[in-house]
């Protein structure tokens, strides 16, 4: 269980006078995450299945941290045979997915108008990615909880590729959080006013068992700089894939800090590794239960904890000597 600390620090000689939080609404739900299921779709198929079974369904909405090409359409198909055709899934670019033309239009023209066939997934988004990745980048809001996709392709750039065309900026990084996509994510985190934040991508800031140096970790100073980001407002966890083995890291390089990785596995591409896997997240006013699910041996609960939710973000309303006011967003942990 993490316990979550921030102190808001002492201010010499200003008043802050905070106004009590709103009345919160009853919250609870679920959605549920799987990554790199790739081309093995009788595997990703069990997996959902699973997901069924042991969850009730996807919850409010699915997940899947990169790496579903071989194809992509096919992928969906799995989802909608298990979950529904209506089923909402946000689909996050993994190196597989970037490296192929076809999967790119799909995934672009997805987010644009469903691909003629379900609702445009970005009637469920803020609509806010930055120019050069603004249908692979974006941010969304269900509950009390807020959630970021991000594209750790994109190398800052204005020109998003169209077509099959992959050699545009929305496709030309190496995995790495640049500087323009940190500057994208620490404005919409500072926009954000719901408390419980999640933020999805596919390759670990801090990589275990396989990719160690190839993913986040080859750009240390951008991975600092992200990982301190997500220190400073309070986000809660990092959801990723990339290494096909789930595993999870609490904190920064020197395990300091309140943020979790969690590497969520495989859904199908490497049942050789450590099984397939899948998590399902419960949200709540004050808590978020974490629960990983794993194969081996049967599909067994693999392990769980829970995390305090913040409560609701509330306004410090500071005073200085009568000559101004200034409002700033603060969140209790």
């Amino acid at each position: 269980m993490c316990t979550r600390k921030r102190a808001l620090g002492a201010v010499t000689g200003l008043l802050f006078l905070f106004a009590a939080a709103p009345a919160t609404l009853a919250v609870d739900f679920h959605f549920t995450v799987t990554a790199d299921p790739r081309g093995s779709h009788t595997n990703f198929g069990n997996t959902l299945q699973a997901i069924n079974t042991y969850m009730g369904g996807p919850g409010v909405f699915h997940v899947t941290v990169g790496d579903f090409d071989n194809t992509v359409p096919e992928n969906r198909a799995v989802i909608d045979t298990k979950f529904g055709v209506a089923a909402i899934w946000y689909p996050i670019i993994g190196n597989h997915e970037e490296e192929t033309g076809e999967d790119m239009q799909w995934l672009r023209a997805e987010y644009d108008n469903g691909n003629g066939v379900r609702t445009a997934l970005k009637t469920y988004t803020n609509q806010d990615g930055p120019t050069g990745t603004v249908r692979t980048t974006y941010s969304w809001g269900y509950g009390n909880a807020h959630f970021v996709a991000l594209n750790e392709y994109w190398n800052g750039g204005t020109t998003e590729g169209t077509g099959t065309d992959i050699s545009k900026d929305d496709t030309a990084a190496n995995g790495d959080v640049v500087a323009a996509l940190r500057s994208w994510l620490a404005a919409d985190l500072a926009a954000n006013t719901k408390p419980a934040v999640f933020i999805f991508g596919h390759e670990p800031a801090f990589p275990e068992n396989r990719h160690v140096g190839d993913s986040l970790d080859g750009h240390p100073a951008n991975r600092d700089a992200f990982w301190s980001l997500l220190e400073t407002e309070n986000v809660l966890a990092y959801l990723v894939g990339h290494t096909h083995i789930y595993s999870t890291h609490l904190g920064d390089k020197d395990g300091i800090g309140d943020v979790w990785q969690i590497d969520v596995g495989n859904a199908g591409n490497d049942t050789d590794s450590d099984g397939l896997t899948f998590l399902d997240v419960r949200v709540t006013n004050t808590l978020v239960y974490y629960s990983v699910y794993n194969n081996s041996g049967g599909w067994h609960l693999e392990e769980s904890w829970t995390q305090p939710a913040p409560e609701p973000a509330t306004l410090a309303l500071v005073a200085l000597g009568g000559l101004g006011l200034a409002l700033r967003r603060r969140r209790a942990a």
